[in-house]
């Protein structure tokens, strides 16, 4: 049976992934968290039998490839000391938070053969794979916004709004002839940011609010036929001829399936297993790094 690691605990694995991770069948999963109580207690409620508390351990239990979920401060550091063990990794967005070290992460696993995929859920999405059917698109609005969040603008932008960057990339298929940024920096901190993606006759408007008054995250693709609209990753609306129709999904399919987590797991697996590409590859998901880096750049300058 093919081995997988899983490296760190905390709320978005236990929320995002732990609940995929119990449920596959033929895939070994071995768990490593310092935390031995958290280690104990997790293994309890999803009866995970392989519990590591030493990283030693771990690489030795025969894994293939592994799931980083732990905080972006530590990417770095465990995405390289698994590469350098010949181990294919999946990574929680983003690779590092800043673009040079997540282009060394990158170049490296190129250079050893390894996969090295980046975890944008929604690209797996299945409402937003149906934004991708619209013909045609000319303009694309992403935005993602929170209450009472501001902060710092390299966290950010590289914890957070980089899904409505990647987003945007996934949506909008023409090629970038221009960024534009603007945002709302009081001191050394970060409100909101506005960005545009200029290319020749279309637009794409990537939009992030944390000193909004709700939580909310909209996705609009417009065409000369029709408009389809996706609200809260998993509503879809398409609007033509002053008709709106809403789709639902079925009321059985899990949450983690409407928000693509399921699939986005099954793909790296499957990568790994076929020795094939993912769905993401790791050159493209660092263009997504890269347009982080500038926008950093431009708020700041």
């Amino acid at each position: 049976m093919i081995k997988f690691g899983v490296i760190g605990l905390g709320d978005i694995a236990q929320k995002a992934y732990l609940p995929v991770y119990s449920s596959m069948k033929n895939v070994e999963f071995h768990f490593y968290t310092r935390n031995q109580e958290k280690l104990r207690s997790i293994g309890g409620q999803y009866r995970f039998d392989h519990l590591h508390t030493d990283f030693e351990s771990l690489v030795e239990s025969g894994i293939v490839g592994a799931f980083v979920h732990s905080a972006t401060a530590s990417h770095e550091e465990i995405v390289q000391r698994l590469l350098n063990r010949g181990i294919h990794v999946f990574v929680d967005k983003p690779i590092t938070d800043h673009f040079e070290g997540a282009k060394r992460l990158v170049e490296f696993a190129e250079e050893k053969g390894l996969i090295l995929m980046t975890g944008f859920n929604r690209r797996y999405a299945p409402s937003y794979l149906k934004l991708k059917e619209v013909a045609n698109p000319n303009m694309v609005i992403v935005q993602k916004n929170r209450k009472g969040l501001p902060g710092e603008p390299r966290i950010f932008i590289f914890d957070d709004f980089i899904h409505v960057v990647d987003t945007l990339r996934y949506l909008f298929p023409h090629p970038i002839e221009e960024l534009l940024v603007n945002g709302r920096m009081e001191g050394e901190t970060l409100y909101h940011v506005v960005i545009q993606f200029i290319s020749n006759g279309a637009t794409a408007v990537g939009i992030m609010n944390r000193d909004n008054g709700t939580n909310e995250e909209v996705a609009q693709v417009m065409g000369p036929m029709e408009k389809r609209t996706v609200s809260n990753v998993s509503q879809l609306m398409i609007s033509k001829d002053m008709e709106n129709i809403e789709v639902r999904g079925s009321d059985w399919e899990s949450t983690l399936r409407k928000r693509g987590f399921e699939q986005m797991v099954a793909d790296f697996i499957q990568a790994v297993q076929t020795n094939s590409l993912p769905m993401i590859s790791a050159a493209d998901a660092l263009e997504t790094h890269e347009i982080c880096e500038k926008i950093i750049a431009k708020l700041t300058e």
